[in-house]
This record gives C-alpha cells, sequence and structure tokens, in this order.
C-alpha cells in the first residue's frame, strides 16, 4: 500500500485509507497521477494489519461452531433415531421404553444446540463489535480522505466476512468428528438404555454455519454503523481521551425496557397453556435481555468500584488497570459478557431443574403422614420386616415399590408400558390407615393374588374399570392375567402409578422394579430421631437407610439421576464456550494495546508493571461480571421463589451455589492467565524487535 492515497473526492472505487491508519505515501513531485486502492486491496490491508486479533477470532469462532454444529447433528440424529432399533420388532413395553429415551434424547439435545448456539451467536456479535470499536481510528481516517459511511460499512462487512465465513464453514464442517462422541455423552447423562449410532446430518452443518455468518454480519453492520454515526473527529479521539462509561442510548434504553416488561408479564401474569417452568426460562431470558442492553454502561461503573482495592494494593498497576477498565468501554465488555452467560444461563438452569423436580417431590408426599422413611435398594423385604416388627417404638409400616411391567398389546403408546405400585405391609397398628392408600371402591380386602386396584390416576384414564382385566408379562417372558376389583387414591402414601397391587410374589417377577420405600408411624411419646439412630444402628445389611420426611424429600431431589447426570453436562460445555471467547477478548485486548504499551514503555514504564496491569485489569473486568452475574442470579432466585413458593418448601432445594463459585473463580484465573501470558509474550516480542 505504499505510495498510494485518496483524493479527498475520490470515487466510490477508490474509496479507503491508504494504510491500516490512513496514513500511506505522500504525492511525490513527480508523480502526475495518485494511484487509487480498491476494496479490495483495502480489505486485504486490513486483514494483514491485524492479522494477530484475526487470528484469535477466527480460532474462537471455528470452536463455537464446531459445538454448535455437532450438538445441532446430534439433535437431529435423535430425532430421526439412527442407529436406533426397529421399534415394530419389539414387544410392547421394549417399544415404550424405546420411544420415551428417544425423545428424552431429543429433548435434552435440542436443549444443548440451543444453548450453544444462543451462547455462540451472541458472544460473536459481541467480539465483531469489539474488534471494530478498535478500528474506529482507522474507519475516521477513510472518512477524512472522502470515503462515505456507507462505503466504510460495506468495507468493514467485506473484511469481517471473510474470517468469520471460513471460520464458521471449517468449524461446521469439524463438527461431524464430535457426533459420535457427542451423543455418547448425550446417552451417559440417564439414557444407558437407549441404542443410539449417531452420524452426521448435513442439515445440523448448514444450521450452525447460517446463523454464526450471520450473526457475524449482523453484528459487523451495526457496530460499523454506529461508529460512522459519529463525526470523524470524534472517532479519532483515543480511547484514553476518552470518557469509559457512557450514557444510556435510545436503542438500548428501548430494549432495557422491553426485556424488563416481558419479564414482569412473565412473572406477574399466568398464562394459559404455559408451563410455569418455561415462564421461568422466559424471565430468566428477559434479564440476560436487560443485562445485555445495559452491560456497556453496568460493566465500566463495577470496574470503577472494584478497581478501588486494586488501586490501593498495586499502586502503579493497579492504577492503570483501573483506568483502564473503566474506560475501555468494548474490551471490558468482551470481557465480562461471555462470564455472565455462563453463570446466569448455567445456574439459573440447575436452579429451575432442582426447584421443578422439589415441586413435583413435595407435592407427592407432602400429604404422608408418616414420619420416618426407609429408602432400600433391594427388593428383598426379610431384613426390614424383622426390624421393624421387632422394633416397639415402631407403631406401623408398610412398604411400597414402584415397578415398571409390560401389558400385553402391540400399539405404540407408552401406557403399554405402566408404572405399577406394590403394597406391603410390615407391621400393622392402629395408625396403618394414615399410611395406606385411601380405598375410593372397594377394600384392601378385595386384593390379593390375581387381583389389582387401579389407582385415581388410572381411573380417569378409563370409565368403569371394575371387573375389567389386566394382562401382564413378566420378566419371563410369561403373561399373569389380573382383575380390577377396587379404585384407590395413593395420595396418603405419595405414591405413583396407575395400578396397585398387593402380591409379593408376583413383585418378585417385575421387569424393573425400582427400590422400596417404607412409610412408618412411631409409637406415642417416642422421638423421631431416636427411633432413626436405632433403626440405622440395626440393619443386617447395606443400602437401607431410615430418614425423616424432609431428609428423604430432600435426598430424592437429589437422586434424579436424569437431572444430576446432565447438569456437569451443561456446566462443562458452557465452560468450554467461556473458555473460548473470554480467551479471545483477552488476547484481542492485549494485541490492539500494544501500541500503547510501546509508547508507554518508551516514556520509562517497566514491562513488568504493564504486565501486572493488564492482569489486574481483567481480573476487574472479571470480577465486575461476576458481580452482576451475582446481582442478576438473584433476579432468577426471586422470579423463582415468586413462582413456586406457593408450593415448593424452598429450603430442602439445593440451590447451584457451589457452582457459581466455582465457575466464577475459574473465570476470573483462566482471565488473569489468558491476559497475563499473552501481554508477557507480546511485550517480549516488541523489545526483542526492538
Amino acid at each position: 500500500m505504499e505510495g498510494k492515497s485518496l483524493s479527498l473526492g475520490g470515487s466510490l472505487a477508490g474509496t479507503g485509507a491508504s494504510g491500516p491508519m490512513g496514513g500511506g505515501g505522500s504525492h511525490t513531485a513527480g508523480r502526475t497521477k495518485a494511484r487509487t486502492p480498491g476494496l479490495a486491496s483495502l480489505v486485504r490491508s486490513f486483514l494483514h494489519e491485524h492479522r494477530s486479533s484475526y487470528t484469535v477470532m477466527v480460532l474462537a469462532v471455528m470452536a463455537a461452531s464446531v459445538l454448535t454444529s455437532a450438538w445441532a447433528q446430534v439433535a437431529i440424529a435423535a430425532r430421526k433415531g439412527d442407529g436406533m432399533p426397529d421399534t415394530r420388532a419389539l414387544n410392547s413395553y421394549d417399544r415404550a421404553m424405546t420411544l420415551s429415551l428417544q425423545d428424552g434424547a431429543s429433548q435434552i439435545s435440542i436443549m444443548y444446540a440451543c444453548i450453544c448456539g444462543f451462547v455462540s451467536i451472541f458472544l460473536v456479535i459481541t467480539s465483531v463489535g469489539f474488534l471494530i470499536e478498535r478500528r474506529r481510528r482507522e474507519y475516521a481516517m477513510m472518512r477524512l480522505s472522502g470515503a462515505s459511511p456507507r462505503t466504510v460499512r460495506l468495507i468493514s462487512l467485506l473484511e469481517f466476512m471473510i474470517p468469520v465465513g471460513l471460520a464458521a464453514l471449517i468449524g461446521s464442517s469439524a463438527g461431524c468428528l464430535l457426533v459420535p462422541a457427542f451423543a455418547k455423552s448425550l446417552i451417559n447423562s440417564g439414557l444407558e438404555a437407549l441404542e443410539m449410532t449417531a452420524h452426521p446430518h448435513p442439515m445440523g452443518i448448514v444450521f450452525a454455519f447460517a446463523g454464526i455468518l450471520l450473526a457475524g454480519l449482523l453484528g459487523t453492520w451495526f457496530a460499523a454503523r454506529r461508529i460512522t454515526a459519529i463525526s470523524p473527529i470524534e472517532a479519532l479521539q483515543d480511547s484514553e481521551n476518552r470518557s469509559g462509561t457512557k450514557s444510556i442510548g435510545p436503542l438500548r434504553l428501548i430494549i432495557a425496557l422491553a426485556g424488563l416488561a416481558g419479564g414482569l408479564a412473565m412473572v406477574y401474569h399466568r398464562f394459559n397453556g404455559m408451563d410455569i417452568e418455561i415462564q421461568i426460562l422466559a424471565s430468566t431470558g428477559c434479564l440476560l435481555v436487560i443485562i445485555g442492553a445495559l452491560t456497556p454502561v453496568l460493566v465500566p461503573a463495577c470496574a470503577n468500584l472494584i478497581g478501588i482495592p486494586f488501586q490501593l494494593a498495586f499502586r502503579g498497576a493497579g492504577l492503570l488497570a483501573r483506568q483502564r477498565a473503566r474506560k475501555e468501554n468494548r474490551s471490558s465488555t468482551a470481557i465480562a459478557v461471555p462470564i455472565i452467560l455462563m453463570l446466569v444461563i448455567v445456574t439459573g438452569i440447575i436452579a429451575l431443574g432442582r426447584s421443578s423436580w422439589a415441586q413435583e417431590a413435595i407435592s407427592r408426599y407432602k400429604p404422608v403422614a408418616a414420619e420416618v422413611m426407609v429408602t432400600t435398594d433391594t427388593k428383598d423385604t426379610r431384613d426390614l420386616d424383622r426390624q421393624l416388627r421387632s422394633s416397639a417404638d415402631v407403631g406401623s409400616a408398610v412398604t411400597y415399590s414402584k415397578e415398571s411391567w409390560r401389558r400385553a398389546g402391540n400399539t405404540d403408546s407408552k401406557s403399554d408400558a405402566p408404572f405399577i405400585s406394590a403394597m406391603h405391609i410390615n407391621k400393622s397398628g392402629k395408625a396403618l390407615d394414615t399410611i395406606s392408600p385411601a380405598f375410593i371402591t372397594g377394600s384392601a380386602a378385595d386384593l390379593g393374588p390375581g387381583k389389582v386396584a387401579v389407582t385415581s390416576k388410572g381411573h380417569s384414564q378409563e370409565k368403569n374399570p371394575l371387573g375389567r382385566t389386566l394382562t401382564l408379562i413378566d420378566k419371563n417372558e410369561k403373561r399373569h392375567t389380573l382383575t380390577i376389583t377396587a379404585i384407590v387414591d395413593m395420595t396418603p402414601t405419595g405414591q405413583t402409578g396407575e395400578y396397585l397391587i398387593m402380591d409379593d410374589s408376583l413383585s418378585q417377577l417385575a421387569p424393573d422394579n425400582r427400590g422400596l420405600t417404607t412409610l412408618a408411624r412411631t409409637t406415642p411419646g417416642v422421638r423421631t430421631d431416636d427411633l432413626i439412630s436405632q433403626l440405622n444402628a440395626s440393619w443386617d445389611r447395606k443400602g437401607i437407610k431410615a430418614c425423616t420426611k424432609k431428609e428423604y424429600i430432600r435426598s430424592d431431589i437429589q437422586r434424579s439421576q436424569e437431572v444430576q447426570r446432565a447438569m456437569p453436562q451443561i456446566a462443562s460445555g458452557a465452560i468450554v464456550l467461556t473458555a473460548i471467547f473470554l480467551i479471545q477478548a483477552c488476547a484481542i485486548a492485549v494485541n490492539e494495546r500494544r501500541q500503547e504499551n510501546r509508547r508507554m514503555q518508551a516514556a520509562g514504564v517497566s514491562r513488568g508493571t504493564l504486565v501486572c496491569s493488564s492482569i489486574w485489569e481483567s481480573v476487574i473486568d472479571a470480577l465486575s461480571a461476576t458481580l452482576l452475574s451475582a446481582l442478576a442470579m438473584a433476579g432468577v432466585l426471586a422470579v423463582i421463589f415468586h413462582q413456586l413458593s406457593g408450593q415448593v418448601d424452598m429450603s430442602v432445594v439445593p440451590l447451584p451455589y457451589g457452582y457459581f463459585l466455582t465457575m466464577a473463580l475459574w473465570a476470573i484465573g483462566l482471565a488473569a492467565a489468558a491476559s497475563g501470558l499473552h501481554s508477557w509474550f507480546s511485550s517480549r516480542a516488541d523489545t526483542t524487535r526492538r
């Protein structure tokens, strides 16, 4: 580009700066006609000048595209049933279980793909906007050389379309390599019985590529439009001479108010046909919109406050870090946004999942009158019978098991695999009726071998069930025909299922037994804690544990295999995405500040001070993001408490404080390490070059 310049009234084809900073060669005396660079030359010069920043951005976009594409392809594979057995060749139980597992795999993979896509698109837009903000001086020089705002925006689109499009294409295509591994991790999150061999699907590649490329182009257009909307003289001002904390623009204010209005509507209005969990997720999304709109204003303000202790403790490096964190609006936002998204989305989903499970568990066990509940991981009740009957402190006790059977039939309905509760009386006493089912029609005497009671849940699905027969297939493929002789309400027992039996010999033949739960009433005057201690010390085998009802509900929440085993994978995926864009933001921020650091080193500032200031600046930005995330999570928890407080005792819900703290500390450490290492090596390279 040496020797090229633009005339102030230059044509559209020759519009641009003569170099990345618009400071190309000058006219010489013997030159009669200046050569004007084209758009391709300008774009090529920008890509070459900022190649280190673009390299980091390309790697980040590639990694995000890989994750999004892989999960999108796994979702399509689960939807289509890749590698799953032909359900027409299965018996009714296996067919219903396969369809249920396939539906669960499809829902979970779609959720993973949506989370990866949403976070990737949001972070791509933020990263592109950050890089364009760092180009403001170059774009201003182009404006002063005669380029129109429209031409500058076109150049920026061409400049960013090449690396973003190339990275998205390569990353989305490479996602095919991770499809089998991601499908395996999906199955290991509680779907081990599912037989699925996922294959690559081109449609998932197209979705990921198109979404990320479109996000990059939109982010580029709006960021360039914002830069070209101000005068070139204002754009030429150095970042250190501009106030970092900006006022809230009208567009951001409108977006924040819209998010606030939507959030309030989701919190205080009950929409017909919308699950309460969906309303909570929508409220969380509205809260993220508010935080996202106000982040460029809130992060510098928080950084200014949090930077005070660093300034006092580390003097020169701390002062420089605080000033940069307060004024570098875009770089602070680029570091803070990935952390905020990770903390709020992951901990919000975990809190919602646990609260929803708690809502179900509490609604089931709240009517139960038992003071003591005993869990057993075996179908053998002999040890239970012996200890409960020999204890004078136990007034009465009943054991229930939840069994999944196969019902004779050839349809694909999930009702062909009914859950049946089996009742076994360990000890009969005066309070036995308070922990037994309530018979709506018939009595306990009507049950026994060859007989079954339909629960009120099952009764609502079929009319006049008495006298009808139910044919079950046991684990040995033998058929058992039972006659419905009673209708019961299982609410006092906290058990679920469509039918109730009192045949111990039949229970031993259940294809899938989910373990035993025993409800026990104490005799008058006996302390519950004393009886629990006595029972836990008397069992002859492991796997039996007595506890209070509140402890049982808490353990039932934590026993949710599907929820608990999926949570670490959600957190791991969020951590990977955050790491990608956090390292990118730190590296680009250091790269774009190298010229300023050179001037400061020439003025006598030591390299160690500059490296320390980069570290503390990233720590301040990460702490600001953590503070905003904590405030956002307080809002999310307030929404959950408001929506579920009438149904859930929130004291038994294990809220994800540990997840939040662990991920926040990890993000702070990663930001400090990325900034410190990149700043050290870049400053060392500059010193060697000089």
